[in-house]
This record gives structure tokens, C-alpha cells and sequence, in this order.
């Protein structure tokens, strides 16, 4: 069996993936990568970071990288897979605080969002109704205006 580690950092060959078709190279990049962790780690839950999926995909999806270095992070159940030189930021579960609220101050707090939405639709209203008498008139084409004095002889 495999020592147990928390850290490691290993090069991943990905020559395999240049046998492939040329529109499929860098997903089965993702595909070897993945592969080699496990192998790695005996963890089938992987997670790749945004700054490894973009080296892959760096040079488009036809040249992909032939080699790539990574640090591999194994928690309990879940191998996380980073840049060497990355800063490796933890989401924190943060859950929203629900606060119990009375039928009554739902209500007021619908109310006072309408008023003013209204208000704002109000004032872009005013708004639009000042941006039309600002406008000049069209200037008529002579065409337009030789029509015009055709018809009022």
C-alpha cells in the first residue's frame, strides 16, 4: 500500500494525450491529469483548481502542455490538485442567518421596495420626456419640401 501524505508535489507527463484527436487534446489532458492522481493518491475525488484548468487550456485545445508540475493536496476523501507557486484559498461554509420575521414586517418591507421602484420608474419618466423636447426637429429633405409646396398649390 501507498505511504499516506497530506503534500506532494509531482510532474505529470501528458504525451498520451497527443495520440488523441487534435479538437479533443486538452480535455483528455484533464482526463490524464485526473487519472495520474489517482493513481497517486488511491483518491477517486478529485478537484483541479481554476489556475491548473487554465494552464491546460492555456495554449487553446489543440496544444496543450506536454508536461505539467502540480501539488497535490489529500484530504479526508477529496485530492485537491493546485500550481506549485499557487496561494490556496479555503472556501468558508458560510450560511445565511435567517431571521424570523412577522407577517407584518414583510408586508411594510414589500411596501416601502414598490414605492420605490415606482419612484424610480417615475423618474426615468421625467427623464425620457425631457430627452424628447430637447431633440430639434428633423430638417425636411428638399424632396420633402418640394412635395409640400406642390401640394399646398
Amino acid at each position: 500500500m501507498a505511504k499516506e501524505f497530506k503534500e506532494k508535489i509531482i510532474t505529470i507527463n501528458l504525451r498520451k494525450t497527443f495520440n488523441k484527436p487534435v479538437t479533443k487534446r486538452a480535455k483528455s489532458a484533464q482526463h490524464f491529469l485526473k487519472k495520474a492522481v489517482t493513481k497517486e493518491t488511491r483518491i477517486e475525488q478529485i478537484k483541479i483548481s481554476n489556475g491548473v484548468n487554465e494552464t491546460l487550456w492555456e495554449r487553446g485545445m489543440y496544444n496543450c502542455p506536454r508536461r505539467i508540475t502540480v501539488k497535490i493536496i489529500a484530504d479526508k476523501n477529496i485530492a485537491r490538485v493546485y500550481l506549485p507557486d499557487e496561494k490556496i484559498v479555503e472556501k468558508k461554509d458560510t450560511k445565511k442567518e435567517t431571521t424570523k420575521t412577522t407577517p407584518e414586517t414583510k408586508t411594510t418591507s414589500t411596501k416601502e421596495e414598490k414605492k420605490t421602484t415606482t419612484e424610480k420608474k417615475e423618474d426615468k419618466k421625467e427623464e425620457t420626456t425631457e430627452k424628447k423636447e430637447t431633440r430639434e426637429p428633423k430638417k425636411e429633405t428638399k424632396t420633402e419640401e418640394k412635395t409640400k409646396t406642390e401640394e399646398k398649390k
